[in-house]
């Protein structure tokens, strides 16, 4: 019996390491794959943007380095134009980054880090209690309060971050809006890369507890998608009926004052009619009394209070217009929070997907909604936003691009620490384990290196499109020249004639 139980633990042992080291094998092309995926996903993307700016007109356009209208700076003369322009000094700027951005930027990330460490830690006690029994679980909401906590505290702090990185960019001054976007993206991105990666890798990094991230992450989606439906449309949709039923209930007061207006209008066009008829008749006998009748309707015809044309609208003026009401709507708001959001689920996705796999699923979810929140949006509460001419998504390209290396590192990290390479092979020393690591993470980079140099970011059929034009502007531009060159020549024929 005893031998029967000793070669059923080791079937057991057997089983599981077989299963550890097919798990393993997984992680390691999981890995791969997600690496292959992120860097083919932005050489399409860049295809696809090519695509969209050739139809759109916009593939070579060159983008004006216009003035920002809120630049300020002292006049002087340009060395281009030769006009006056205001100039910032740019050592001005220099030290406000490097004593007043830097510095308030740092304490922000602290701050947010501290906060998070705490929640963290009250999650670990949370758990320690509920393993004793000494709390109550209440149908789980105890193990989840520090959770959405959590996911509450760094979207507030989104919130907070952006306004101050607002007015830190303005602060600077800079002279082009495109090196103000690039500013002001770059400190976004340094925020919320702390607002929203901190937790989850810390409990990955340090406390190696896979099912709290898997639940952690699940919490950031869907509070994150519940509180970005709350903020961003049903706040303002509130805000926008309110202001319009205000506007509305004024509406039908003025219209209820015109009518009462309007009925004593008639009231007394009625009685004067009646005292004209009358006025033939006793026109003999009742001289005085017509002068006196007279002057009064006229003086209450003629009354400011009741018949002034500023206070007598017309039925017209008093139904509100589709651009009144629209007038009323707020403003739509800059695409910085929209930017953001896909950037950060793209990085939760090449950076925790190995570890947690329904990441790309829960965010195809919240992009399916996020669609339809901005159409609503578009449609129902903002106004009409103008349109910019652009030609590519700017800064966040090359942020993405620096998410695949900061990926590939991250991945390579994991494998480490989860003991992949120690459980595939075991006589391997720990120097021998770094060094193959740091092989790997290099070999990783240098095959998406290679996916970037293989395919061409512009399709072929753009580059020939292209190339025909630019056949045709420059057959166009010969052909000019020697009609110039021709009307020229027989001009100088004419004169010698």
């Amino acid at each position: 019996m005893l031998n029967f139980d000793l070669k059923q633990n080791q079937d057991i042992d057997n089983q599981c390491s077989t299963m550890k080291e097919l798990d393993d094998k997984l992680f390691v092309i999981n890995t791969l794959l997600n690496i292959i995926w992120a860097t083919g996903f932005l050489i399409l993307w860049r295809r696809r943007q090519a695509e969209l700016a050739y139809q759109w007109n916009t593939l070579d356009m060159e983008q004006l380095e216009d003035i920002r209208p809120t630049y300020k700076g002292q006049l002087r003369h340009s060395p281009v134009t030769n006009k006056l322009e205001p100039h910032y000094p740019s050592w001005k700027r220099l030290l406000f980054r490097l004593f007043v951005t830097i510095p308030m930027i740092m304490i922000n990330i602290i701050l947010v880090s501290c906060l998070i460490l705490l929640i963290i830690r009250f999650q670990s006690w949370i758990d320690r209690q509920l393993k004793a029994g000494q709390l109550p679980r209440l149908m789980s909401l105890t193990e989840l309060l520090p959770k959405i906590l959590l996911a509450l505290v760094t979207t507030a702090f989104s919130d907070i971050y952006k306004r101050v990185c607002r007015w830190l960019t303005e602060r600077e001054n800079y002279r082009e809006q495109r090196v103000h976007d690039d500013q002001m993206i770059a400190k976004l991105f340094a925020c919320s890369c702390v607002n929203s990666y901190f937790s989850v890798f810390y409990i990955a990094f340090f406390t190696h507890k896979y099912i709290r991230l898997s639940h952690q992450l699940v919490t950031i989606f869907v509070m994150k998608q519940f509180w970005g439906n709350i903020k961003e449309a049903i706040v303002p949709y509130i805000i926008s009926n309110a202001r319009l039923s205000v506007l509305i209930q004024m509406s039908k007061k003025e219209r209820a004052r015109y009518a009462e207006r309007k009925d004593l209008n008639k009231e007394l066009k009625r009685i004067l009619d009646e005292w004209n008829n009358s006025n033939m008749t006793y026109a003999a006998n009742r001289t005085e009394n017509h002068e006196y009748t007279r002057q009064a309707v006229d003086d209450t015809l003629t009354d400011n209070t009741l018949n002034r044309r500023d206070s007598t609208p017309s039925f017209e003026t008093l139904s509100l217009s589709q651009a009144e009401i629209e007038c009323s709507q707020p403003k739509w708001p800059d695409l910085y929070d929209d930017y953001l959001e896909m950037v950060v689920q793209f990085g939760y996705i090449i950076f925790l997907s190995t570890l947690f796999p329904l990441a790309a699923f829960f965010s195809l979810l919240n992009n399916i909604l996020e669609i339809r929140t901005d159409a609503f949006k578009l449609c129902m509460i903002y106004q009409r936003p103008f349109s910019q001419r652009v030609k590519d998504i700017g800064h966040w390209q090359k942020i993405m691009e620096y998410m695949i290396v900061a990926a590939v590192i991250i991945n390579c990290v994991f494998c480490s620490i989860r003991g992949v390479f120690r459980r595939l092979m075991p006589d391997l020393p720990f120097a021998a384990e770094i060094f193959l690591l740091v092989c790997i993470e290099h070999l990783l980079l240098l095959l998406c290196q290679i996916i970037r140099s293989s395919i061409d970011s512009v399709p072929y059929w753009i580059q020939i499109q292209k190339s025909r034009m630019e056949y045709r502007r420059r057959e166009a531009l010969q052909k000019l020249e020697c009609d110039a060159l021709h009307r020229k020549e027989s001009r100088s024929h004419t004169l010698n004639e």
